[in-house]
């Protein structure tokens, strides 16, 4: 145990308590000159700053309740939060951007007035006169009020009313009120309300062909919603595949949660085969369903289900779904957080019968986070839980089997720090699990009990060193600071008096890119826990300048690898060695690469690299290659390599293009490319697509897709792809 001089301590606390005093005293606000010609005056004795040829007034930055204000001329009354400002003056606050010539507005009440205002979001744009109210009350009022959708001087289609009350990002109350087409009053509406949150409605349309649709229509149309309730309808035609409708509702009721709720039923003319080669019925279903309801900030209920009445369904009609997830999961999950501790219930079932899953019914846990044991110099941190399983492979190919288990960990901790440099964590641990007999027809397992002592040492280090003088225009550096962390984790495990092939299989390891978590809990392989004797090696190097007045990340480079003193059967010495860098020359030039070499073959395992330009707002270029072959195999015949590009150019305001190309280097075709022309019509957004996929290796014939999109701006939708 290691005791400080109690003159430290009191140094400790004073410096702390300094430091305290100085954060607390901090102004909320930040004033400064816009212009070459800016000048601002002081009065220290009411706190009010004037200021002319250029103003920016920021007031609480970063917190939820900032705003930023700019103007020609600004008087602030600091105590009060009062400014009164004109030519020019544009003020930020809360998603919202109001403009005028003059302007009183209270920083700390909201309170606003303006003789003439023009203000909105990207959602609407509003004008008129004689704005005043405070947000703080969740209205303000205007008159002679024009409102548009349309983000031009003359909008094309606009609602004019005498007297307006506004709740940003709410609603908005029109009072003697007319519908514009044009200069052409069509309609007078005396009362009318306007949800700010939501579009009453908004209709996306795509028009086009493809190889595998034939020629097809999708149509979305979201009806008029409440703040608590909405939805949207899909309706869609394919000239080779049919009809397919679906509702999609959403909901949201404050405390007791929000969620939604997406169906769709297509009527296949052209289904095919499942991938046991067995016809899929023509009548396809697809439900997903998520609610989640946080009470406070420490309990939470998140519920998911996702039925699809084959495998093939995401992947037909749902391709950027099924990219980002081929298998969605359906499960009900409850938590809630102490303050060192956390309790959570998981229940997981199979509802889709093509896809294997691990039922937990349920799956309870109890986890201590790492916390001190009492004024000692150790910390402890524990995982206890309770679960009861079925494992239930994809179309049932192999018999179920399930049981129950009881697993608990505890470990104990004494960090160390020496030099004041250098961090030494020894540590030691036990774990209990205990195994029920297995049912179901896929095992024939007894009961079991094994025992798991875990031992290991941490040491990691930390240096830093400053070169004021590193400037240089071409890398846009000024100064750098030279990070460098070594670090070392030796894990010690005996094996086990029950081993993984003795035991069932519930929680087991997969085969992952990356490194595998070598200390517990955050190994969760429960089940595939084995004897290690492991040292995990890792050097980090980092170089950090001052870009823009903010801190960046000049380059970034780790590298690491386990080094297995004992290897177990079927595992190599080494586990790979990884080299990821981040690498950024220039701030507009980002260049990463994640590498995985396996020394004990002599072969690479993993390759990424990728290399990003946007120097210009108005275009960027992505280039990259992808390369990966899975542990265990040799050949590059299994090896994964893809090539790919992608370019995005605006041309002006109203016109840009996009393009992605993936080059498949294994077989050497163009295996996806896709062309997207967009057009800005101010009120709706339009896309022109060409794609090309090509389908070897699958049952389907090389997809071509051309197709027209039409959104409302303030609710753009991608093409179907």
């Amino acid at each position: 145990m290691r005791y400080f001089p109690r003159t430290v301590v009191l140094v400790v606390l004073f410096f702390a308590h300094s430091l305290m005093s100085a954060q607390n005293q901090t102004s909320p606000w930040k004033i400064e000159a816009t212009g070459p010609d800016g000048n601002i005056k002081y009065d220290l004795k009411t706190g009010s700053v004037s200021a002319a040829n250029g103003v920016k007034v920021t007031y609480k930055k970063g917190e939820p309740n900032a705003a930023e204000m700019t103007a020609q001329k600004a008087l602030l009354h600091q105590n009060t939060g009062l400014v009164i400002a004109s030519g020019n003056v544009v003020l930020r606050r809360e998603g919202q951007t109001w403009k005028t010539e003059e302007l009183e507005y209270n920083f700390k009440t909201k309170q606003i007035k303006a003789t003439s205002f023009r203000g909105g979001n990207l959602k609407y744009y509003v004008k008129g006169e004689d704005l005043q109210g405070a947000q703080t009350n969740g209205a303000f009022t205007a008159r002679n009020v024009v409102y548009t959708l349309d983000d031009t001087p003359n909008p094309d289609y606009y609602i004019l009313a005498k007297r307006v009350e506004i709740s940003p990002g709410k609603k908005i109350k029109f009072h003697g009120a007319s519908l514009h087409v044009g200069k052409l009053p069509v309609a007078y509406l005396p009362y009318y309300e306007r949800n700010l949150g939501r579009h009453p409605w908004n209709t996306h349309i795509e028009l086009g062909n493809r190889s595998n649709w034939g020629t097809f229509l999708l149509t979305s149309t979201r009806w008029p919603a409440t703040d608590k309730f909405g939805g949207e309808m899909d309706i869609d035609y394919r000239s080779k595949r049919g009809f397919a409708l679906g509702p999609d509702v959403f909901w949201d009721y404050g405390k007791w949660g929000k969620g939604d709720l997406e169906s769709y039923f297509a009527f296949d003319d052209d289904p095919m085969n499942d991938s046991n080669g067995n016809p899929l019925n023509s009548k396809r279903q697809r439900f997903r369903f998520s609610h989640r309801a946080d009470w406070g900030q420490s309990t939470s209920a998140l519920g998911v289900m996702n039925f699809e009445s084959d495998e093939y369904m995401r992947r037909d009609f749902f391709e950027h779904e099924y990219r980002r997830n081929v298998q969605p999961k359906t499960f009900l999950e409850l938590n809630h957080d102490y303050d060192n501790y956390n309790l959570n219930l998981l229940t997981q079932a199979r509802i889709n019968d093509h896809f294997g899953t691990i039922e937990r019914l349920p799956d309870l846990r109890f986890s201590g986070l790492r916390q001190q044991l009492g004024k000692s110099d150790f910390y402890y941190d524990m995982e206890t839980s309770l679960s009861h399983f079925r494992r239930k492979y994809s179309n049932d190919g192999n018999p179920w089997f399930g049981g129950q288990r009881f697993d608990t960990i505890h470990q104990v901790y004494m960090p160390n720090n020496y030099f004041g440099w250098l961090n030494v964590t020894p540590r030691i641990g036990g774990r209990l699990t205990h195994y029920s007999e297995t049912e179901g027809p896929g095992s024939t397992l007894g009961t079991a009990d094994r025992f798991v002592l875990n031992t290991g040492v941490e040491l990691s280090a930390k240096a830093s060193r400053l070169y004021a003088g590193a400037d240089s225009k071409l890398f846009e550096l000024n100064g750098l600071r030279h990070i460098i962390e070594p670090s070392l984790n030796y894990v010690y495990v005996p094996r086990p008096n029950e081993k993984p092939n003795e035991l069932p299989q519930y929680d087991y390891e997969v085969t992952s890119a990356r490194l595998l978590p070598i200390m517990y809990p955050e190994y969760n392989a429960i089940d595939a826990i084995d004897g290690q004797n492991v040292l995990r090696m890792g050097l980090r190097n980092r170089l950090q300048t001052r870009r823009k007045n903010q801190l960046d990340e000049f380059f970034d480079w780790a590298i690491y690898t386990d080094w297995r003193l004992n290897p177990l059967s079927g595992q190599q010495d080494f586990a790979g060695l990884f080299n990821d860098i981040s690498f950024r020359p220039r701030s507009w030039i980002t260049l990463g690469s994640n590498l995985r070499y396996d020394v004990d073959e002599g072969m690479w395992r993993l390759i990424n690299n990728s290399i990003t330009f946007a120097p210009l707002s108005k275009w960027a270029v992505s280039l990259g290659n992808f390369y990966y072959l899975e542990p265990g195999k040799t050949s590059k015949a299994d090896r994964d390599s893809v090539a790919y590009t992608s370019l995005a150019y605006r041309f002006n305001e109203e016109w840009s293009f996009s393009t992605r190309h993936y080059y498949d280097t294994k077989r050497g075709r163009m295996s996806d490319h896709s062309y997207t022309l967009y057009r800005d019509f101010r009120s709706w957004v339009g896309y022109l697509n060409l794609r090309f996929v090509d389908s070897e290796g699958s049952s389907r014939e090389d997809d071509f897709q051309i197709s027209l999109n039409f959104s409302l701006k303030t609710y753009p939708r991608a093409p179907s792809y």
